[in-house]
């Protein structure tokens, strides 16, 4: 099983400083994690999105290996650990734990 514990990348794109401001605390939870394989910079690229808002990347190099599962059908998410933020600096960052979703958290979240 794919576990890991993970600090977002790309988190100065678009708009995911407001948005990791907006949604990265612990009582939204779980991020969508959602292949780009048209992405030009990086074809393994996998972007962490909550209801569609942008929060960043996951790294390229847990992309490289996490990619080929998400394209053979298995199924992931980002868990919220913490955000990452300094009392000396407005740029925040996000820290995730990317959990793979069984058959047996599928049935269990529908019922």
């Amino acid at each position: 099983m794919f576990k890991r514990i993970i600090r977002l990348a790309g988190v100065t794109f678009r708009d995911a400083q407001k948005n990791i401001k907006t949604f990265g605390c612990e009582d939204i939870g779980s991020f969508a994690l959602v292949r780009e394989p048209e992405n030009p910079h990086d074809p393994n690229a996998i972007r962490v999105e909550v209801a569609g808002f942008f929060l960043g990347y996951i790294p390229s190099k847990i992309a490289r290996t996490l990619a080929p599962l998400m394209d053979a059908g298995r199924e992931f998410h980002a868990l919220f650990m913490r955000r990452n933020q300094s009392p000396y600096h407005e740029t925040v960052g996000l820290m995730v734990q990317i959990v793979e979703v069984t058959d047996e958290k599928k049935v269990s979240a529908c019922q």
